[in-house]
Formats: structure tokens, C-alpha cells, sequence
């Protein structure tokens, strides 16, 4: 350890005593250099021990009071807040339900029309939607809270009926309100001599909001990617007129009966620019709260649709059911701001953006050259600023817009934007033509089969059927026909044909169509199809198991049977119609499904048996679908001395082996397909003895079961019980042997049921019930499958 220097010397010094032994006095003093310096001693600590024992325990009792303060002063913030904001809370509840009692008790209707209608006269617009959001209190949809909800809807109705309000959509969120079944008896009746108005009433929930947005964009995305719709013509009209069809139009006004703004799950879209109005700590529903939303001003929102409504076409409305294209031409003044450099474009773009003064607007670029002709020419851009901005009044323009224009990097100048006909789309048109009693109903959706395009118009529309056509020929580039049909599907034909006329285009009904990864040829006017059920014909494809005989009773052209058999799944395809079973071997041989299809030209009822023998008997043969495939040759690895000769082969092309591979036909059938919903249910009684005789061929003899059957069928629209129970009566009537359908308990239940393979269809007399697709107001078409009951199948044939 090295010395300093004061240790040194002291060395020293001792050396020189002869280093004599150091006294205690003189130790302390060398030593005291290098010990610590003592602690201070606490003044309150020595005041604490000179005082008394009294002031000692006064002076822990303020200690006491200082800890506490200091260890819990946050905890008596808190709880001092908390008082006060309990104290608002409580008085502004207080204030408000007192209010809310004094506007109940001004504006009381009395259960009298006359009283609302006197109500809502001095108003100065009534909304033409309204939409309200109810709540069930009582979970278990029984009881006191559904009654109490059955009574708000009514009242709701009648409020709406007698302030001459259109249309009326309420919501709620579990669906109760439109499952059960209207009260006999209303709550109140108008009294005197009332004008009766038509009220139309849509019953929503939460399965009409993000639920029914998805499956939009699945379609559209199904339909973008098989070529049945241009990415083009993807817009926010186009689904905005979907989900208007589907679910309902937008509401104006939405009234919120509850104490906070929930909305609860309530359809997104259909809200974008909706007036939302609710009474801060309101308590049930009451007139009250829906004679104030209607009094209420419409805020900004409604300015800006007003604002939009400036790019709407023209109103062309005359006596000849003719379109003039050069009448929808449309010039707007709107300002822009010039940039005087290119290079800040996409800056401005998105400051003015997120500052909402830059035009959004579906289908309008903001980006424009610039008005002035000669600055044009030399590549000069400008961007659209919304309407609300004018170029001469300088009040309306907002922060970003005047910071640009004291940079002098921005100038706000005129622009005409020129829009006509090739702009809006065939809503927008017709719209713009058809008469305002005609708008609830355009008709937007229409079947399309390769480049023919079939309506169905009611009467009041045939009027203007040839603006309608034309119409959708303009604005649909792959639709080349348009037909109507003029008489019902099967009143006509037996084989599901149907009379039309042509309303625009060349009268040419052969299309190909391109469904679930097939193509197919035919006469449209000869042959049934419908491209709405590619859906339908996907899901049970994808039941059918590789290696399965599936009987396709009514085979049509093959939207079953030729995809199954690209499944390599054996169908035996059978169609009444001579033109059908002629577009069926064209479709056979297009999609090379040859070896596993095979089509028929039978009646029905005889084919159920004839497909069951034929199907034993081509097993019994030892019959087998025989396809090849090319693989490629494994080539042996190169020895060292024929590297060059391996270099060689490496650059030439590779080798496959064409291999062979044979499928034999089992001894059953494993489903049967009825796709004729207006009578398939008719042909069941045909499938008695279908297997009579030939019980060894089934469980418990061997693993194979008794096959499905999947029949469509026509019934009522409705979500509870009562098409299915209809279902299964007509079924039984047919059959002869008692069925029932599934259990359907929880939303997973519901899923499995629509699946048809669940659980319950291994037990007999159990049909499941799919729902396809709704055909008409109160018509839905539905599937339903079930096992075939032994008694049945092994009947003695008559």
C-alpha cells in the first residue's frame, strides 16, 4: 500500500525519536485527522429530552397530524373531488328530471292524435326517417320487459302515425321486439275522426349491422374477383344502395331514449350523417324526449348534406319515357387553391384534409389542373376546396387556407367543375328520372347470367322499362342484353323456363358463365339458372366427400354436379329438360369431369330408384372413374466421373411419368340433391323402397350409413320456428314417417344446424333447416336435409 506523503513524514519524525511509544494524547491527535466527523445531534431531539413528559407527548401528537397529512393528503384530494362531483351529479340529475317532468307533463298527447299533430304544425321541417333505439330491461325476453318493450314500439308507431313521419325504424339490439308477435290490444287508440297515413316500420337489431357489412364485402369481393363486377364500379352509392335494400335507408333523425348516448351495437353505415338527439339523464321513453328531437335544429351534419346535394344530378323529369344523355350536365362553382409549386401538392393535400376544407367528394379527384388556361400549359395544379369555401370571402376560409395564402404558396381562385352524364351512376339517374313516388323501390338489383342482365319490374315501373335498360347498359360495360321477364318461373314451363322481352340489345340468350371454378354454356332462354344461388351450389359441393355417389335428381346444367366432380366426387345427373341434359354433357365435357359424372335425361321419381340400381350395379362390375396425372421422374444422383454428361442433362427439360389411377365406385349412394323448391318436396314420397331389400348393404351390417337428402323448398320468411315446423309437416305428409326439426338453442347451435353436419342428423326424423336466400317480402327458399329413415328406404317397393 503506497505512502502519501503526510505518512511519510510522520514515518520520519517517529524515526528520529527513536521511535518511542506514542501517549494516548498524542495517538488521538495523529488519528483524529482521519476518523469521520460525529453526526449533529437533532434540536428537536435534545429539546425532546430536556422537556417534560406532557409536552413530549403533545409534541408526538402534532407528529401524528403531520403524518397523516403527509402520508394520506393524496386520499383526502380524492374524496374531497369525489364529494363535490357526487354533489353535481346528484343536483344536475335532479334539475334535469325535474325539467324533463315539467316538459312531460306541457306536452302530454293525452292519447289523442290531434294533440301531436297540433304538436308538430308549427314545426318548421318534419325529418322523413326516424329511427329510435329501444332497450329489452329484462334478459330473458319474457316477462314484465317484454311487454314494456312491445309497449314502446307502439307508442313510438303512434307518436310517428300521427305526426305524419314516414317511415320508422327502431332498434334493438337482441331482435325481441320483431320475434314476438304484435299485441292485439294497443296501448292507446287515436280517438275522432283521424286521417290515416301509411307508416312503414323496420324492425332492426345488431345482426343488421356489422354482420350484414361483411357479407356485402364478401360478395363484392366474390363478384370483383370472378369478373361479374369492375372494381370500378365499387362505390360508396353502390353500397350504400345495397345495405339501404338490404337493411334500410339512412334514418334523418335518431332518438336516444336512454341516460348516456349508447348506440349499442346499431348498423354503423346507416348513421354516417345522421342527426343524433338525447336528453342528458332522460329515463324511459317518453313523448317528451321525441317532440324535443323533432323541435331540435338540424345541426351540421345536416348542413353538409345540404352542401352535398349541390352534386347530384339534375331533376329530368318530362311526359316521354325517354333518356336524354345531354340533359344530365351539371356546372358547379366551387373555389380552389392554386399551388404555386407542384412540389407541395401532397402537403396541402393532407393539412387541408384533416382541416375538412379540402372537397371529398365519391368518384371526384381534388387534384385539377388549374383554371387558368396558360398557367395550365405550364403544368399548374390546383385542389378543390369543399363548398362551404367561397374564393371572395376570405371569412370562410380556414387556418391552413390562410397560412398558405400569407406564405404566398397558395392562391384561392374560382373553379367550374363540369359534370354530366358519365359521372353518376344508374342510381343517381334513375332517381333523376323516375318519379318521386318511385324511389322507395328503384330496382338496383338484378340476376346477371354471362353478358345478359334479367329484371323483374313491377308494374308501376314498366312504364319507363326502356330508360331503365338502357340505363344499365350504360353503366355496366360487361352487361350486353337486358331482359324482363313478363310471366312466373314453372307457370308457363314445366322445365323452370320463362317468356321475356328484350329491352335493350341484341336478342342473343347464349352466355358462358364462369361459377365455384367451372364454366358454363348455355341458352339462357332454354334452361334454368340463377346466379344468386352460386352460393348454395358452393356449400353443398363442400359437403360432398372424394370418393361419395351423390344423385342429383334435378341437375338443371350441372351447378352441383360439375363442381362436385371436380371434387372427384361420382354423381349420377339427372334433368327432365332435353335442353338442359344437352348443356349438362357440354358442361360435362368443358371442365373434364367426365369420369365422375354421368348425365341422364329421366323423369324424377323414376330416376330415385333407376340412380340406386344403377350405382349397385356399375359396383358390382367393378366400374371405377380412371384418371391420369403426369409426375415428375426422379433422376438417380450423377457419379463423380459423369459430371460433365450430368452438367449436360441438367439443362435439358425435366421427365414426367404419366401415371394412372383408378377410383372404384362404392355400392351406395351417399346424398340426394332436389334443387326445385316449388315441388321438390312432392318427390319424397318417391323414396320409399329405394332400397328395399338390400338392408346388408347398411349399418349395423357394414360402416355405411343411409344417405342424406337435400331437398329445397319454398316457405315463409321468418326467424323464428314457423317455416321450419311448415318444413317438417310437409315433409312428414310426403314421406310418411313423422319428422321434426333440429334443436336450434344458442348461435353456435343455429350454425351447425345450417351446416347440415352436425350431430343430430345421425338420429332419424331429425331435418335441419338452411336458410338460401329470400325470394320475395314474405317467401324465403330454404334447404332441408336430413338422413333418411330406415322405414323408408327399406320399404317394399309398390
Amino acid at each position: 500500500m503506497p505512502f502519501i506523503s503526510r505518512d511519510l513524514e510522520a514515518y520520519r519524525r517517529d524515526e528520529r525519536l527513536g521511535h518511542k511509544l506514542l501517549t494516548p494524547e498524542e495517538r488521538i491527535r495523529l488519528l483524529k485527522p482521519y476518523l469521520p466527523s460525529p453526526p449533529p445531534r437533532s434540536r428537536s431531539r435534545s429539546r425532546t429530552e430536556s422537556s417534560t413528559p406532557d409536552a413530549r407527548a403533545e409534541k408526538q401528537a402534532r407528529l401524528g397530524v403531520r403524518r397523516f397529512l403527509r402520508r394520506q393528503y393524496h386520499v383526502l384530494v380524492f374524496t374531497l373531488i369525489h364529494v363535490f362531483f357526487s354533489l353535481y351529479i346528484r343536483i344536475r340529475q335532479a334539475c334535469h328530471a325535474v325539467a324533463n317532468r315539467i316538459y312531460s307533463v306541457y306536452y302530454h298527447h293525452h292519447r289523442t292524435p290531434e294533440l301531436i299533430r297540433r304538436d308538430v304544425k308549427g314545426l318548421g321541417r318534419l325529418p322523413k326517417h326516424v329511427s329510435v333505439i329501444l332497450t329489452l330491461e329484462d334478459q330473458r325476453r319474457s316477462g314484465a320487459g317484454l311487454e314494456r318493450l312491445i309497449n314502446e314500439v307502439t307508442d313510438v308507431a303512434a307518436w310517428c302515425a300521427s305526426a305524419g313521419i314516414p317511415q320508422l325504424s327502431i332498434y334493438e339490439k337482441t331482435a325481441s321486439a320483431r320475434r314476438t308477435p304484435p299485441a292485439s290490444n294497443l296501448p292507446w287508440r287515436p280517438m275522432g275522426q283521424t286521417s290515416r297515413k301509411h307508416l312503414s316500420i323496420v324492425l332492426i337489431s345488431a345482426e343488421d349491422g356489422r354482420d350484414s357489412m361483411v357479407d356485402l364485402t364478401k360478395t363484392l369481393a366474390e363478384m370483383s374477383q370472378r369478373k361479374k363486377l369492375n372494381t370500378a364500379d365499387i362505390s360508396m352509392e353502390l353500397v350504400d344502395a345495397e345495405l339501404s335494400e338490404s337493411v334500410m335507408s339512412e334514418p334523418d333523425l335518431l332518438i336516444l331514449f336512454s341516460p348516456h348516448v349508447e348506440l349499442a351495437g346499431y348498423p354503423p353505415w346507416q348513421i354516417r350523417l345522421t342527426e343524433i338527439f338525447h336528453v342528458r339523464d332522460n329515463q324511459g321513453v317518453g313523448y317528451q324526449v321525441f317532440y324535443r328531437a323533432l323541435r331540435n335544429p338540424p345541426g351540421k351534419d345536416c348542413c353538409a348534406e345540404e352542401e352535398m346535394s349541390i352534386f347530384r344530378p339534375p331533376i329530368v323529369r318530362s311526359g316521354t319515357a325517354a333518356l336524354n344523355r345531354a340533359l344530365f350536365s351539371k356546372k358547379i362553382k366551387l373555389a380552389a387553391a392554386a399551388v404555386q409549386d407542384n412540389k407541395l401538392i401532397s402537403q396541402y393535400r393532407k393539412t387541408l384534409q384533416s382541416g375538412r376544407e379540402i372537397l371529398r367528394v365519391d368518384r371526384i379527384s381534388p387534384i385539377r389542373s388549374h383554371p387558368d388556361k396558360a398557367l395550365a400549359e405550364q403544368g399548374r395544379k390546383c385542389l378543390l376546396l369543399a363548398p362551404s369555401v367561397t374564393a371572395e370571402a376570405s371569412d370562410t376560409w380556414g387556418p391552413v387556407l390562410k397560412e398558405g395564402v400569407q406564405k404566398q404558396e397558395l392562391t384561392v381562385v374560382p373553379y367550374e367543375l363540369q359534370l354530366d352524364y358519365d359521372y353518376w351512376n344508374h342510381r343517381d339517374i334513375m332517381v333523376s328520372i323516375l318519379p318521386e313516388e318511385l324511389h322507395d323501390e328503384i330496382p338496383v338489383g338484378f340476376n346477371v347470367a354471362g353478358h345478359v342482365a334479367h329484371l323483374n319490374l313491377r308494374d308501376n315501373y314498366l312504364p319507363y322499362k326502356q330508360i331503365v335498360a338502357e340505363i344499365l347498359l350504360d353503366k355496366n360495360p360487361q352487361i350486353k342484353t337486358v331482359i324482363n321477364k313478363i310471366d312466373n318461373v314453372g307457370s308457363e314451363s314445366e322445365f323452370r323456363t320463362f317468356q321475356y322481352e328484350v329491352l335493350a340489345g341484341p336478342d342473343d340468350m347464349n352466355v358462358q358463365v364462369t361459377e365455384n371454378h367451372c364454366v358454363f354454356e348455355f341458352d339462357y332462354a332454354k334452361v334454368y339458372w340463377n346466379s344468386k344461388l352460386e352460393a348454395e351450389h358452393g356449400r353443398l359441393a363442400n359437403l360432398f366427400q372424394p370418393g361419395e355417389v351423390v344423385c342429383d335428381v334435378m341437375a338443371g346444367i350441372g351447378p352441383f354436379a360439375v363442381p362436385a366432380g371436380k371434387r372427384r366426387v361420382f354423381v349420377w345427373a339427372n334433368d327432365k329438360n332435353p335442353e338442359s341434359y344437352k348443356y349438362l354433357e357440354v358442361s360435362i365435357k368443358n371442365n373434364k369431369v367426365a369420369p365422375f359424372v354421368r348425365p341422364f335425361c329421366e323423369d324424377g321419381r323414376a330416376f330415385i330408384h333407376q340412380a340406386a340400381d344403377s350405382v349397385l350395379e356399375a359396383s358390382q362390375k367393378g366400374e371405377c372413374a380412371v384418371t391420369t396425372h403426369k409426375e415428375k421422374k426422379q433422376q438417380p444422383p450423377p457419379q463423380k466421373d459423369d459430371q460433365s454428361d450430368a452438367k449436360k442433362k441438367s439443362k435439358s427439360r425435366p421427365v414426367y411419368v404419366v401415371r394412372e389411377e383408378r377410383t372404384p365406385i362404392p355400392p351406395t349412394i351417399a346424398h340426394f340433391v332436389m334443387n326445385l323448391p316449388a315441388s321438390a318436396i312432392e318427390f319424397l314420397s318417391s323414396y320409399r323402397g329405394v332400397y328395399a331389400g338390400r338392408e346388408a348393404l347398411f349399418a349395423p351390417h357394414t360402416a355405411t350409413k343411409l344417405p342424406l337428402v337435400h331437398v329445397h323448398c319454398f316457405s315463409y320468411k321468418a326467424d323464428d320456428e314457423t317455416p321450419r315446423v311448415d318444413i317438417c309437416e310437409r315433409i312428414t305428409k310426403e314421406l310418411g314417417f313423422a319428422v321434426r326439426p333440429a334443436a336450434v338453442t344458442t348461435t353456435m347451435g343455429a350454425a351447425a344446424a345450417d351446416d347440415g353436419n352436425g350431430d343430430d342428423d345421425e338420429e332419424e326424423g331429425v331435418v335441419r333447416v338452411h336458410n338460401v336466400r329470400d325470394v320475395a317480402p314474405t317467401k324465403s327458399m330454404y334447404c332441408a336435409s336430413f338422413r333418411l329413415p330406415r322405414e323408408v328406404a327399406f320399404a317394399p317397393r309398390g
